[in-house]
């Protein structure tokens, strides 16, 4: 499989970034995806899935590691001798691989239990940090049980602790799949930027009569924000976020785990006995969820198009044009002189000379034009300087690695265009 791949990219790691992409698959694409889907097996020990039905168009980022935990359960048996309780001790099991920050599409995703068939695009960003929680579960480490005078036995668990960080093993990542489907066999064109530099923080105090939109306005105090455009149209809001979307911004968006937080993390009463006196002892936890803004992991980590050297497995055929790369940057894609920087109003890119202009710098990692994308040559500031003679000096280290044929493909990326490949 051909592909290209930078083994370190040369920037400091990031919490705000611009990203734009051409590109054109097939439905060949499509079912090579769904039989590698069909056939996937998850990593052992509940470890996060990787590109499980994913086709990449770009992932970047340092690799990061999940902790993962398997389950011991304990029997505990009555003064009759019947099993009485079952209770559960979280152990540490080997760490995984979390999935790596990428741009790509997701076919056929499970919505509420539900296979939605088609395409859709997928962003996904990684962080390096964990959340901190409470109030999620707890572990009871020991039980004893008593036998009111003609009662039955009662059960009372006397430690109980909190084992949040089996929930948050994984550090936190921010993931967008939006409602609406992309087409094959036509040039598209995705413009992503973020803003990873606010803390997420969620404080549930509501009951669960309220409404979705009622129960996170009040529980999530603070969000992260997402701006994209598809073929140049700005995207924001709940159907073009998806489950990250929270209701405070167009385009604010937290973690998932910080919603699980917003609907399960209500602090409950200790269960008691006949009478009346509590079951549970040890320290009791209200619910809350934090999360402390985090960069994306780039500096010293792989890029590759459609994916890294890690990921060839999950490599498909796909038409890529025009990739550029700002770290640091970020952008509102609801304006419009924005996108113009990117796309142009018949739908065909921008020089990447008048993007410099419009955006007051150069790229960090660009490929542009078929012979430097042949080469895998980076002509952004990762790749390319100047002397003091004002003479281009290539950066050999920021150069892309082209493994296989890469080939030229026509014609020329356009949202106009619907010829097949």
């Amino acid at each position: 499989m051909s592909y290209l791949h930078l083994p370190s990219l040369s920037i400091d790691d990031i919490q705000t970034g611009t990203i734009s992409i051409w590109f054109r698959f097939s439905n060949d694409t499509v079912q090579n995806a769904r039989e590698h889907n069909a056939n996937y097996r998850p990593p052992d020990f509940g470890g996060p899935s990787i590109f499980a039905a994913t086709i990449p168009l770009v992932t970047f980022g340092r690799k990061v590691m999940a902790n993962n935990y398997d389950t011991v359960p304990h029997y505990w048996s009555l003064p009759t001798g019947e099993i009485g309780a079952t209770t559960i001790d979280w152990v540490p099991a080997p760490d995984s691989p979390a999935e790596p920050s990428h741009l790509g599409l997701v076919v056929d995703p499970v919505r509420g239990g539900l296979i939605d068939e088609g395409v859709f695009p997928r962003l996904y960003f990684q962080t390096a940090t964990r959340a901190q929680v409470q109030g999620l579960v707890t572990q009871a480490t020991s039980v004893t049980f008593e036998i009111p005078p003609g009662g039955h036995a009662l059960q009372r668990y006397d430690v109980v602790k909190d084992i949040s960080f089996v929930r948050t093993g994984t550090p936190e990542a921010f993931e967008i799949i939006p409602h609406f489907k992309v087409d094959v066999d036509k040039w598209h064109h995705l413009l992503v930027s973020f803003d990873f530099s606010g803390s997420v923080n969620v404080t549930p105090h509501i009951g669960t009569s309220a409404s979705e939109e009622q129960l996170l306005f009040a529980t999530v105090k603070s969000f992260c924000k997402v701006w994209y455009a598809f073929d140049d149209e700005n995207k924001a809001g709940k159907d073009n976020i998806g489950d990250s979307w929270v209701p405070h911004d167009p385009n604010g968006i937290v973690p998932v785990t910080a919603k699980q937080a917003a609907y399960d993390y209500f602090p409950s009463s200790p269960p008691v006995d006949s009478a009346g006196r509590p079951t549970v002892t040890g320290e009791l936890y209200d619910g809350n969820y934090s999360w402390t803004a985090s960069p994306v992991p780039m500096s010293g980590g792989p890029v590759g198009l459609p994916a890294s050297v890690d990921y060839v497995d999950t490599i498909y055929h796909c038409e890529q044009a025009e990739f550029q790369f700002f770290a640091g940057l970020a952008i509102d894609t609801e304006d419009q002189q924005k996108r113009r920087a990117f796309v142009d109003a018949k739908g065909k890119p921008i020089k990447p000379e008048d993007t410099e202009k419009a955006l007051g710098r150069r790229p960090d990692i660009l490929l542009h034009g078929s012979s430097n994308w042949k080469q895998g040559k980076n002509t952004g500031t990762t790749g390319l300087t100047k002397n003091d003679k004002g003479e281009e000096v290539v950066i050999q280290a920021g150069q892309f690695q082209h493994i296989g044929l890469i080939k030229t493909y026509t014609p020329d990326p356009a949202l106009s265009e619907t010829e097949t490949a």
